[in-house]
């Protein structure tokens, strides 16, 4: 992982010690990172009248009860250098694209909102940033056994939620996603070796064709079949083997995973069999045509994640969302 030098952890209305804001602290520590503390008041439309008439609470005071509770979780959980602490009024993911835009954050952590559907994990925020935020954006899911919300001592407060298993998905035969593929085994391998956890790396290859083979008659249509697929195979196989060299001894008892199958749905079945508690992923693996700012293969893999999710950005992405001065 390259070295961070400014974090924003999005409570997006969670104000308790979270994995995520967990992780967010015990990352700034060990690269000597600012870190934000940021929320976001969706802008509620009512009244004045309304307001007053029924004791609601408006946006700005909204916001100062947003940004007492981002203090006090400061004050209880961080030690060292105080955070910076912003809430603003908006649409949440605008809010935050904007202020990585104004202020140069290189890693953007929160927690998963997770949606009331066994389709995937991650609510409409998530979504957006994930495919529109440009930096790295960590979403982080709660453990299935809640951990403890209070700290048993002052030096433990920003103690680090370890992953035990890291996946990195990786698309080991295009040619020019080589550097992506290396940014996302150095990320996976780094936070792995940070955690003590296992480390895999899986790639998913696909048959090019389906049924008959051309030109191939009855008799020796499955011998050419299963010829071309060993082909494949070996190829794919190879260029995995290649990728993967120079972290074979970062694995930590992980190892290399070919699979043949659909993409997406192949990496989400592999991180459920291996138990991986974190993917590693990037949105965007080959340059693709102007207005298209998430690959077809990572949009599926994010739409049906069961994990904590790490996704990266190619060099030279840019957001679809307007910069705050524009």
């Amino acid at each position: 992982m390259q070295a961070l030098k400014h974090i924003l952890y999005f409570a997006d209305g969670e104000f308790g010690p979270t994995r995520a804001f967990r992780r967010a602290v015990a990352l700034a520590r060990e690269h000597g990172a600012k870190l934000t503390l940021m929320d976001v008041t969706v802008e509620s439309g009512i009244s004045a009248e309304l307001v007053q008439r029924f004791g609601l609470a408006d946006d700005v005071q909204q916001c100062e009860q947003r940004l007492w509770a981002l203090t006090h979780l400061a004050e209880e959980w961080v030690r060292g250098q105080p955070p910076r602490l912003r809430v603003n009024i908006g649409t949440p993911f605008i809010e935050v694209v904007q202020a990585v835009q104004r202020d140069g954050h290189d890693l953007v952590i929160k927690p998963a909102r997770e949606r009331p559907s066994s389709r995937g994990l991650f609510a409409s925020t998530d979504m957006h940033l994930l495919r529109k935020c440009p930096c790295p954006v960590w979403i982080d899911r709660e453990p299935e056994q809640a951990e403890p919300r209070q700290p048993a001592q002052p030096s433990d407060a920003a103690a680090d939620p370890r992953c035990t298993r890291v996946l990195a998905a990786v698309d080991a035969t295009q040619p020019d996603s080589r550097p992506l593929n290396r940014t996302i085994l150095e990320t996976a391998a780094a936070i792995a070796g940070l955690d003590g956890a296992a480390l895999d790396v899986v790639h998913a290859w696909q048959a090019p064709f389906d049924g008959s083979l051309p030109g191939a008659g009855p008799v020796d249509h499955n011998a050419q079949r299963a010829d071309v697929l060993g082909l494949l195979e070996r190829e794919h196989d190879a260029a995995l083997s290649e990728l993967a060299a120079d972290y074979r001894a970062r694995l930590n008892g992980g190892d290399t995973h070919l699979v043949c199958g659909e993409p997406a749905a192949t990496v989400l079945q592999q991180a459920g069999a291996l138990g991986s508690d974190l993917l590693v992923l990037a949105t965007l693996s080959r340059p693709r045509e102007p207005g298209l700012f998430i690959g077809t293969t990572a949009e599926d893999v994010l739409q049906g994640a069961q994990t904590s999710v790490l996704a990266l950005k190619p060099e030279g992405f840019v957001s679809p969302v307007l910069g705050p001065f524009a």
